[in-house]
């Protein structure tokens, strides 16, 4: 285990329909990862048992199950203890790499040590459109797919610096997230890929996106209630917990605009949507304590880089993904059965 250089990381719940494909291309991959971590979420489905089918059939898979559902930070976590390696790549189960997809990613890495992070093209599958080229983050942390729909040949040819990973796939270097004392848990579930992306950002660190890696998800966008409560409450703790006074001050009108949008968007929705907003507030109002201790680990770190966050977020926000939710109806197909453990 000592010479590995890069381990990948898998965190399941319940994620038998996908889990299988995700290994495999991975596996199957020449230069694909020297080790993988399968984190099991105490799931109900048949995804430890094909998580362990992997592990007895090669050597490379370790398996370790959890007794409750940690989300993804909190499964990342439970693997990095173990692992040794120089870089930790990040997949949802529901993703599925291209062959040779890590070697642009390392290859960045390799020649530049200001990149914390290395971010994919993430397609759709069946699809092929793109589903994320990194994240474009607004200044009131909303997080927005960069070229959500569009074709990959429109998006940008060389690496490119961008605001936010997206959790779904990327890599980042072990000693950077060991520097951060792992991924911040706070929120459980939702948005804390764009916790992480202002973690790093904070700590002077560059987060890039890499045209010649491609991966697939399997990916909508969609919205549903529970979804749109984790969201939102784990938004205003990462304004809470990361911004200082004087700038929470500063962006006072877009969080106003961010939350008549948002709140626009419950009211179109229905009532479901409506009672969650309004328990993601009461959320932060309850958890204030865990929120202040959030922005005391921020703020007690060696570096607290604001001009490099503030370069990265954006103004604007992208129109055609606002109305795209605004205008779903009905209930999502990608609610999980038995609906999200909140």
């Amino acid at each position: 285990m000592g010479d590995e250089r890069v381990t990948a990381i898998v965190v399941s719940y319940n994620s038998g329909a996908h889990l299988r494909g995700c290994l495999a291309g991975l596996l199957d991959d020449p230069s694909g990862p020297d080790r993988v971590v399968v984190v099991d979420n105490a799931s109900a489905d048949d995804s430890p048992d094909i998580a362990e089918e992997f592990s007895e059939r090669d050597a490379r898979v370790e398996v370790v199950r959890s007794e409750t559902n940690l989300g993804l930070a909190g499964g990342v976590n439970l693997a990095l203890e173990s692992s040794e390696g120089d870089y930790l790549v990040v997949l949802n189960p529901d993703v599925t790499p291209r062959a040779g997809w890590m070697k642009p990613l390392v290859s960045l890495m390799e020649s530049d040590r200001s990149v914390a992070v290395a971010c994919p093209l993430i397609l759709t599958a069946g699809e092929g459109r793109v589903n994320s080229a990194g994240q474009h983050v607004h200044v009131t942390g909303l997080g927005f797919n960069r070229h959500l729909g569009e074709r990959p040949e429109e998006v940008e040819s060389d690496p490119v610096d961008v605001g936010g990973l997206h959790g779904a796939a990327f890599m980042i270097r072990s000693d950077a997230l060991r520097v951060l004392e792992g991924w911040d848990t706070t929120g459980f579930l939702y948005q804390e890929d764009v916790a992480l992306s202002w973690d790093i950002l904070l700590s002077g660190w560059r987060i890039v996106f890499v045209p010649e890696s491609v991966v697939a998800h399997d990916y909508h966008l969609t919205m549903y209630p529970e979804k749109l409560y984790l969201l939102e409450r784990n938004r205003w703790a990462l304004l809470l917990s990361h911004l200082e006074p004087s700038r929470l001050v500063m962006i006072i009108l877009p969080i106003i605009i961010s939350e008549l949008m948002v709140w626009i968007l419950a009211l179109i929705r229905g009532p479901r949507f409506l009672r969650a907003k309004w328990r993601s507030m009461t959320w932060v109002v309850t958890n204030r304590v865990a929120i202040q201790e959030w922005r005391r680990r921020v703020f007690s770190r060696q570096t607290y880089d604001a001009r490099t966050l503030r370069r990265s977020v954006r103004w604007s926000y992208p129109a055609s993904q606002l109305f795209g939710l605004g205008a779903e109806r009905g209930v999502s197909s990608r609610v999980p059965p038995g609906g999200l453990p909140v």
